[in-house]
């Protein structure tokens, strides 16, 4: 909830910032994952996940992956840094076997770009309805 917000705190020293990668909830919630593409102070409940060469899209991509995590622990078999290193997870492969982040990228932006097709031709919907109603009355 809440991108896994918690409180705003103006402290800068003694604190862990993070920015533009994803935490893993490694209590309470375990296993939920976030991406965070602001600088935010972390509590050390969380690990973050961070790669400087992916954008928002690769990393949007990535979340349902690794909140998948959160079938397999639980309270009494929390996620730590060593688990994690241990976990593999399917990607989309380029001929060469490594991660195809194109095809990634590419893939989040298409979803991207219908669901706000979706959202204009509903609202266009909405306000001729309404516009349509509006002549009604008169």
């Amino acid at each position: 909830m809440n991108n896994g917000v918690d409180n705003f705190i103006a402290n800068k020293t003694g604190v862990r910032e993070f920015g533009n990668c994803i935490t893993i909830a490694n209590s309470g919630s375990v296993g939920r994952a976030f991406y965070h593409p602001y600088d935010f102070v972390a509590s050390d409940h969380v690990t973050q996940l961070k790669n400087d060469g992916l954008s928002r899209r690769m990393y949007t991509f990535l979340l349902p992956l690794i909140s998948r995590l959160s079938e397999k622990y639980n309270f009494n078999h929390e996620i730590n840094d060593i688990r994690i290193r241990r976990e593999k997870i399917l990607l989309p492969a380029t001929d060469d076997g490594e991660p195809d982040w194109g095809y990634m990228d590419e893939y989040i932006r298409e979803r991207e770009d219908r669901l706000i097709q979706e959202y204009k031709e509903y609202i266009g919907k909405y306000f001729h309805e309404r516009a349509e109603f509006g002549k009604n009355l008169n």
